[in-house]
């Protein structure tokens, strides 16, 4: 080994042994960095923009917060605080087990879609095209004009009312007015409805099944007779009258927050399916059921 080979290798170590000791120092030294106008702090790559600041300080209380300067200094500070804390709990798996920082995180994944998908209103064309596919959705539920036909049964079977009401329900098919028929009938267990009762109402007298069954009937004609507490009853109806579709003008926001949801609703949708599509899920097979156990004695 030369003297000139000896002598390049030691310059070669106190040169290496400069630039890692010159390392250590800068590297505990706070190089102030030049941040862009809009941005108030930087942690960790994390940006707080002075807009969020700027909120912050002018939703508090004018008698709790002081001079401004003060008030935006603690509000940066605390804003600091809160994003050391949410990468701390990232970074030590708190999103992966616990479960109410993976809902926090989920809700707020969905408002942030929710957000991008309200950024511009609903056009005037999105409102008709969504009206037009959901016409029946606004329209009036229809009417019915009903009288009720009750039949007290005998012991407390109904045996005698289901009889007494096919014999109704024959003489009113025959011609018998209504009128007529029900002066022969039982007083029912309760008020019976007004005029022009909706479906739903129908179903809070008589059940949904019976309340169909109406929605089915032509004018002049009755439904079968369904047990009814200790007697029978059958609905004769009188008149109906169908639902409407009122105009778009008439609900025009009412419609306008729909389809807004409806927008949201698909791009939620589209998010998740372009997620699930690069995503690498793995499904576990299903394992063989274990064989029962004996109970012991």
């Amino acid at each position: 080994m030369t003297d000139g080979f000896r002598r390049a290798c030691l310059i070669a170590a106190v040169v290496v042994g400069c630039a890692y000791s010159a390392f250590q120092i800068l590297h505990d030294v706070r190089i102030p960095v030049q941040l862009l106008p809009s941005v108030a702090a930087r942690i960790n790559g994390h940006e707080i923009d002075v807009d969020s600041v700027n909120r912050t300080v002018a939703g508090m209380d004018a008698r709790m917060r002081g001079p401004e300067a003060a008030a935006r200094r603690d509000v940066l500070s605390r804003m600091i605080d809160e994003e050391l804390l949410v990468q701390h709990a990232l970074d030590s798996g708190a999103a992966q087990i616990n479960p109410e920082v993976r809902a926090a995180l989920v809700r707020s994944a969905i408002t942030r879609v929710n957000s991008e998908a309200a950024a511009e209103p609903v056009s005037e064309r999105e409102l008709s095209e969504y009206f037009a596919a959901h016409r029946q959705v606004y329209a009036t539920a229809a009417s019915f004009d009903v009288t009720a036909v009750y039949f007290e049964g005998r012991g407390g079977d109904g045996g005698g009312g289901s009889a007494r009401a096919g014999e109704a329900r024959s003489v009113i098919e025959a011609g018998t007015s209504i009128r007529q028929a029900a002066a022969a009938a039982d007083p029912l267990p309760f008020g019976a409805p007004g005029q022009h009762v909706s479906p739903r109402t129908l179903a809070n007298y008589f059940g949904p099944a019976v309340a169909d069954a109406v929605g089915r009937l032509a004018v002049g004609h009755t439904t079968e007779p369904t047990q009814l507490g200790n007697g029978v009853v059958f609905l004769y109806l009188n008149n109906k009258t169908a639902g409407e579709v009122p105009a778009l003008a008439s609900i025009h926001d009412l419609v306008a927050a729909d389809a807004l949801r409806d927008r949201q609703d698909h791009a939620l949708e589209a998010l998740l399916a372009s997620l699930r599509q690069s995503a690498h899920i793995e499904f576990a097979t299903s394992p063989t059921p274990a064989p029962p156990v004996a109970a012991s004695r």
